[in-house]
């Protein structure tokens, strides 16, 4: 594992960590911020770094020191002044009861710390009433509150959340700087690194989540499996196909499921769009399945329809984490792919 610490352990976002390291510096952070950007980006570890580092007891230019008891109960989640708030299990949405909470317990000085931090995990989730909930928490905080709104999709934000936070973007990493960390800080074989990166579409909490994953691998190969059958133009294996989309995982949303489900389909058709358009020479992400690739693509007579496959692939993707229904969104774009066959 790395011995990195402090904002030094955010692969990526140079410019993220430049302006929060100021602000930790500077002892001046803003009241309210917004984080937008991809899932896997670094998003919510940086926001907790960010809380750690303004109540660490013996802060590095910036940066929390990593021993101190502070930034351990941090690390462990075991810290009275920071909350890290999630739609609650079995819920899809962050409700008005949990906003109402925190700006009740919002009120209360901090118990340890210098600062109290709110992280607002999947901002994406809120509805308009638990956002106009905390609009005048947000807008007009205690002195000591630090507030952080986690959005993955720009359009879910509202111009009233938008207007009264200051803007922090999460971007992708490049695969090389990726592959190189990966490597690096978690021990992977080169070959493999580059693989998680590419796959990862520069996302590194994807990358680092399938490090040693088999449940993925195992799910890969079951939506690349019904694809090609789905390919085949036969509407019921279309509808099968969205079923495995959106199968459930224990450990995710059903939201969050069929988010994976879709990158790992996008990824796989890109893959045989580039060899269908380049052939032997193509560059493929999914290295282990080259060739079921060239396979599969050849069974597509024109490259426009693999296109058209990958564009409407985003559009859901884009839909769902909009709060699109999951269910009418997959079944409808399955039932596309197989038509355009």
């Amino acid at each position: 594992m790395s011995k990195r610490s402090g904002f030094d352990r955010i692969i990526g976002q140079d410019l993220a960590k430049r302006v929060l390291i100021r602000a930790v510096r500077d002892s001046n952070p803003t009241h309210a911020y917004l984080f937008l950007g991809m899932q896997g980006t670094g998003k919510t570890t940086t926001a907790l770094e960010f809380a750690k580092a303004l109540n660490c007891e013996s802060p590095r230019d910036g940066h929390a020191c990593g021993e101190c008891a502070t930034c351990h109960a941090i690390e462990h989640g075991n810290f009275p002044d920071i909350s890290l708030i999630s739609p609650e299990k079995g819920k899809q949405d962050t409700s008005i009861d949990q906003m109402r909470e925190m700006r009740l317990l919002a009120m209360y000085a901090p118990l340890r710390g210098r600062w109290k931090a709110n992280i607002i995990e999947q901002a994406d989730t809120l509805n308009e009433s638990s956002a106009n909930c905390i609009l005048k928490l947000v807008e007009e905080p205690p002195g000591y509150l630090v507030n952080i709104l986690i959005f993955r999709n720009a359009a879910s934000v509202l111009p009233t959340i938008r207007s009264r936070c200051q803007l922090i973007r999460f971007t992708q990493v490049s695969t090389a700087e990726l592959a190189s960390r990966l490597v690096e800080d978690f021990g992977v074989e080169p070959a493999n690194a580059e693989f998680l990166a590419a796959y990862s579409q520069g996302c590194p909490g994807r990358a680092i989540e399938m490090i040693g994953n088999d449940a993925f691998f195992t799910r890969r190969d079951e939506l690349i499996a019904a694809a090609a059958v789905a390919g085949s133009g036969r509407p019921w294996a279309a509808l099968k196909l969205a079923e495995i989309v959106r199968k459930s995982d224990e450990n995710k949303s059903g939201r969050d499921t069929v988010v994976e489900s879709l990158d790992i389909l996008t990824v796989w058709y890109r893959d045989l769009l580039a060899a269908k358009l380049q052939g032997e020479s193509a560059s493929v992400v999914n290295l282990d399945k080259s060739d079921e690739i060239k396979a599969q693509a050849g069974r597509y007579p024109h490259a426009g329809h693999l296109a058209n496959a990958i564009e409407a692939m985003l559009h859901a993707k884009r839909a769902v984490l909009g709060n699109a229904n999951p269910q009418i969104t997959t079944e409808a774009l399955m039932m596309r792919l197989a038509a355009g066959r």
